[in-house]
């Protein structure tokens, strides 16, 4: 059997594959798209506090929103702490910047951990606390409840998933504290009106 000619077929698959190529490089050109977002200067340390020098205009291709703080929004990096080591000519996403103070002479981190009920909704980084402590476990003999003196700020807090029912807190406040709040049996948070 001697084999036909099909010019058809054939031009119609070389139309599909030149049209696929053209399809696929139109596509590529369109992905092209380039935004302007800040990035670091130089090699930025944990704590470093953001100067306009350590600031540089970075083109990236498409990425996330909250990967990068775009080039139009540079001015709100300025003056914030580093939280995390950043290499020179990467993008500083804002999550990794705070407008928080160091610890003063006498001021500590002091981790606590609550009930989920002993937390006040809406709770967040920054925000001012009073701490209750009390000391049911101590039957009859036990102190009264006391509400600590000292207003105290959150500094981190780790929400629990479905399975735990602890609340964790960071808060910045006097190392004297850590005392009191050590020897708790029970502690609460109020949130400090107005904050």
């Amino acid at each position: 059997p001697r084999m036909r000619r099909r010019t058809p077929e054939l031009l119609l698959g070389l139309l599909l594959v030149i049209g696929g190529s053209l399809a696929g490089i139109v596509l590529f050109q369109r992905d092209d798209v380039r935004s302007t977002v800040v990035g670091t200067a130089r090699n930025l340390p944990r704590g470093t506090i953001i100067d306009r020098s350590d600031l540089v205009a970075l083109e990236v291709g498409v990425m996330p929103a909250s990967a990068a703080t775009s080039a139009a929004e540079a001015a709100t990096l300025v003056g914030k702490r580093v939280l995390v080591d950043l290499p020179a000519g990467v993008p500083i996403p804002g999550h990794v910047v705070t407008d928080q103070q160091l610890l003063g002479g006498s001021q500590a981190l002091i981790p606590i951990a609550l009930e989920r009920g002993a937390v006040p909704s809406g709770l967040g980084r920054g925000d001012l606390i009073r701490v209750i402590i009390s000391f049911p476990n101590r039957g009859v003999d036990a102190p009264i409840p006391e509400v600590l003196s000292e207003t105290m700020e959150v500094f981190d807090i780790t929400t629990p998933d479905d399975f735990d029912d602890e609340v964790r807190i960071t808060v910045r406040a006097s190392s004297d504290l850590a005392i009191d709040l050590a020897r708790a049996d029970r502690i609460q948070a109020m949130k400090v009106a107005g904050q």
